[in-house]
C-alpha cells in the first residue's frame, strides 16, 4: 500500500476517534456546557500586551467595554469597574480576553510557579518549534529553560514543548506535536462539531 494513502488512512482514523471520544464525553456530561468561550488573561499595559499577543497571531475583533456597572460588575464579584481591553481571535477559533484593570487594579505579578494551583499556563501549538523560539528570544521574551523538552507521543513520534512568559509573567508554552499526532491535532479541528 502506497505510504501516503496509509499515512491518510491513519490520520482519518485517529481524527475519527477523536470525534468520537468528543461524542462519547458529551453524552456523559451533568451539565450542558460545550465548549470553551475565551481565555481571560489580564496585563498591566494593554498596548504592549496586545502587540506581543498579535505577533502570536491574535488578532482583535471586538473592544470590550470600558465600564462595568449594576448586574454586569455583580457578575464577576464588583460592583463596578474600569478596564481597558478587547478580544482577540487565533486563526484556530481560539479567543482570548485581554483586560487592562483600570479600577480596581491589582499590580501584583502572576504566580511564575507551574506547580501552584489554579490556571497555570496556556498551551499553544506551533508546526516550528525551533523558528519561533528564534524569533520570541530575538523579540526579548523570557523562557523557562534553554531548550524545548520533548515526550513520546504514542504513536511513534514525540512531543516537543517549552514554556515562556508575556510581558507580564503569565506563562504560555509552546507545543509541537509529532507527525502523526499533529496531523491528527489538525485534522479533528477541521471536522464539524458533533
Amino acid at each position: 500500500m502506497n505510504a501516503w494513502l496509509l499515512g491518510g488512512l491513519v490520520l482519518v482514523g485517529l481524527a475519527a476517534g477523536i470525534t468520537l471520544i468528543r461524542v462519547i464525553r458529551r453524552r456523559r456530561s451533568a451539565l450542558n456546557v460545550d465548549g470553551v468561550l475565551h481565555i481571560n488573561v489580564n496585563c498591566s499595559d494593554f498596548d504592549r500586551s496586545r502587540a506581543f499577543y498579535e505577533q502570536l497571531g491574535f488578532k482583535v475583533f471586538m473592544e470590550v467595554a470600558p465600564e462595568g456597572r449594576g448586574k454586569v460588575a455583580e457578575a464577576v464579584g464588583m460592583a463596578h469597574y474600569t478596564v481597558r481591553g478587547a478580544l482577540m481571535r487565533h486563526m484556530d477559533g481560539t479567543t482570548l480576553d485581554l483586560l487592562e484593570w483600570q479600577d480596581p487594579v491589582d499590580p501584583e505579578r502572576p504566580s511564575c510557579g507551574l506547580h501552584r494551583l489554579g490556571i497555570a499556563r496556556i498551551a499553544l501549538t506551533t508546526r516550528d518549534m525551533d523558528a519561533d523560539v528564534l524569533t520570541l528570544r530575538n523579540a526579548g521574551v523570557e523562557f523557562l529553560s534553554e531548550q524545548p523538552g520533548a515526550v513520546p507521543d504514542g504513536v511513534g513520534g514525540e512531543t516537543r514543548f517549552i514554556c515562556f512568559k508575556d510581558p507580564d509573567g503569565t506563562i504560555l508554552e509552546l507545543v509541537e506535536l509529532g507527525p502523526l499526532m499533529g496531523g491528527a491535532y489538525r485534522a479533528s479541528r477541521l471536522l464539524p462539531r458533533l
